[in-house]
């Protein structure tokens, strides 16, 4: 059975990630606009709900953590330099609503 998050499908190159949203809309962000990573908490449920939230200048995409090929937007995540893999790590296991910045570019 797929999960409700599952029908947000993550597309990712080497120039973009795309998400494509179950209400048929899409929403990207290129790799040399990324200027922040978030991984961001909503414990507001039973269950908390992890969002990951890309920004770029006057953008944002954000993708639930169980989008259709989020593992890969993960691996990708990592490649980026000082990214800070521990955070994001620590992140994924948080039971409290709260906002890990995990990458900044540098100016």
């Amino acid at each position: 059975m797929i999960t409700e998050e599952e029908n947000y499908i993550v597309e990712i190159s080497d120039s973009e990630v795309r998400c494509h949203r179950p209400d048929g809309t899409l929403d990207s962000l290129s790799w040399k606009n990324l200027q922040r990573v978030e991984v961001v908490v909503d414990a507001s449920e039973a269950l908390p709900v992890t969002f990951f939230a890309l920004h770029g200048q006057g953008a944002a995409l954000v993708i639930p953590e169980g989008a259709t090929n989020s593992d890969e937007l993960g691996e990708r995540l990592f490649e980026l330099p000082d990214f800070d893999a521990d955070l994001f790590v620590d992140s994924m296991s948080s039971v409290e609503s709260k906002t890990f910045v995990c990458w900044k570019k540098e100016d």
